[in-house]
């Protein structure tokens, strides 16, 4: 992930590790995967890197977890120099459930760290029928390669468990 301002983002990165272990459960993945995205900012050049004309990262959400929640889940370039749009939408999800959702660097299969501040990231609501739908402006450029997934939690109070999903693939919009 390349940021904006690499040498400012430095400092927040170690935090944001920690905050990730935190939030998702502190699985041994985590570590290793939010090192290598730090890695990878730190051999960029301060100037972000936008991802090309139209570019667009898509993922189909699977069910984990022995659940039904499955879904959608797309990225891009935000509106504003430095963000990154990001946008869930799950059916099959236990009826007025919330779910927290994050991008994170790596694979589904790999796991990693999450990318950007775990705050920009609105949990989903689900309606009664389990449908639910929730979009962020996540403060970091979006990224031109590598490996990202949506992971989508069973609940604020389970984040370790994950009840769906998938990895991120660019496409055209």
């Amino acid at each position: 992930m390349v940021f904006e301002s690499w040498r400012t983002m430095q400092g927040i990165g170690a935090a944001l590790v920690i905050g990730s272990l935190v939030a998702c459960g502190g699985d041994k993945g985590s570590v290793a995967d939010s090192a290598g995205s730090n890695a990878m900012a730190a051999s960029a050049d301060s100037t972000a890197m936008m991802a090309p004309a139209g570019a667009h990262w898509n993922a189909t959400l699977q069910s984990m977890a022995g659940t039904k929640v499955a879904g959608t889940a797309s990225a891009m370039a935000g509106t504003s120099a430095g963000t990154t749009m990001a946008e869930v939408t799950i059916s099959g999800a236990p009826a007025n459930g919330e779910h927290p959702w994050h991008i994170h660097s790596g694979t589904c299969a790999s796991g990693g760290g999450i990318v950007g501040p775990a705050t920009d990231y609105m949990p989903i609501k689900a309606d009664a029928s389990g449908n639910g739908k929730s979009m962020a402006t996540v403060n970091i450029a979006a990224p031109t390669s590598g490996d990202y997934h949506v992971n989508v939690h069973m609940s604020p109070t389970d984040m370790k468990t994950i009840v769906a999903c998938g990895d991120l693939k660019m496409g055209a919009m």
